[in-house]
């Protein structure tokens, strides 16, 4: 079995079957959702500032939140505090006091979010990170800290399972590719990308951002992380959405083959269906593939072209913007 972490990334586009079927493996332990790790990502990059990435990257968050003027220490206050409150927030959804945010389809053997450290854990793991942040001193420093943290509670997570090899899904993960080699070494990565308008279609109507936000934040990640592929090209894979639920077995086949786990996909994807009844079902899932086509208004379409329509046609969704 590899010895390599691995981390899966990409919005509303299966990942989270695909990291539950991982972590239906007897050696396997999943681990998701782990958005306050891509907001610590994101203050490494803030503070280093290397090749500009942290410039582009506070550009981006003042976009995100509508604050032209923010300033760097404001953008690391609000990531760290945003952090805090995911780590708040997910013990809350697995304790079963909020909901989860998953479409009413959406139904997993390992839940919606599979995490088996408390919050005092989390918050106690990411404290020597945070102190580094803070005192402004040792930028050498944060990246170690940062991993030393994640060391820690991935290990709690994976043996808390009786399970000696992780995976981590969440979903902007891919777009700090650098940090986390730095950080971890050798790592591979699975890519899942699918139909930018389907995305954003189902982001949108629950309720995560307008169709322009969407449309943008769908075309920044999947180009930020094919731009970083090259440099990992044995530890890097593409699949697209279409194609995992079409044939969830041989999509299972040929991750595991590039994990270099051995396995059975039948027997995975079986167990998957003992535990959430209906949720492989290749029929249902192809069902909710092109819902755009009837649910996206004429206004919102214009409104993905002018944003993203680029992206669409480079990976072959569509030949034009005659749609």
């Amino acid at each position: 079995m590899s010895i390599y972490p691995a981390f899966i990334g990409g919005f509303r586009s299966g990942s989270t079957l695909l990291v539950n079927y991982l972590g239906l493996h007897p050696s396997v332990s999943a681990i998701y959702e782990t958005k306050f790790l891509a907001d610590l990502l994101r203050i490494t990059r803030l503070l280093l500032d290397e090749d500009g990435r942290g410039q582009r990257e506070l550009v981006m968050l003042a976009d995100w939140i509508g604050d032209p003027a923010l300033s760097r220490e404001n953008a690391i206050e609000f990531l760290i505090q945003r952090s805090l409150e995911d780590i708040s927030l997910t013990q809350k959804v697995l304790e079963g006091s909020v909901p989860d945010g998953k479409a009413p389809h959406e139904r997993y053997a390992l839940g919606s979010n599979h995490i088996l450290w408390t919050a005092p854990e989390a918050m106690e793991a990411i404290g020597p990170f945070l102190e580094e942040v803070r005192s402004g001193g040792r930028p050498g420093m944060l990246l170690p800290a940062l991993a030393s943290g994640m060391h820690e509670l991935f290990s709690l997570h994976a043996g808390r399972e009786g399970k000696r090899y992780w995976i981590n899904k969440t979903p902007e993960i891919l777009r700090f590719i650098p940090e986390l080699c730095r950080m971890l070494g050798r790592v591979r990565f699975i890519h899942l990308i699918r139909d930018g308008r389907d995305v954003v279609y189902s982001s949108a109507g629950l309720n995560w951002w307008t169709v322009a936000a969407g449309a943008k934040w769908w075309k920044i990640f999947v180009e930020d992380v094919r731009a970083e592929a090259p440099h990992h090209r044995n530890d890097y894979r593409e699949m697209r959405y279409e194609e995992f639920v079409a044939d969830h077995a041989g999509s299972l086949r040929k991750v595991l083959g590039f994990l270099e786990i051995e396995g059975d996909p039948e027997e995975i994807i079986r167990a998957q269906e003992r535990h959430a009844p209906g949720s492989t079902s290749a029929a249902e899932a192809l069902q909710r593939e092109g819902r755009w086509r009837s649910g996206m208004s004429y206004g919102d379409r214009d409104v993905f072209k002018t944003v993203a329509n680029d992206l669409l046609v480079s990976l072959g969704y569509e030949k034009n913007a005659d749609w």
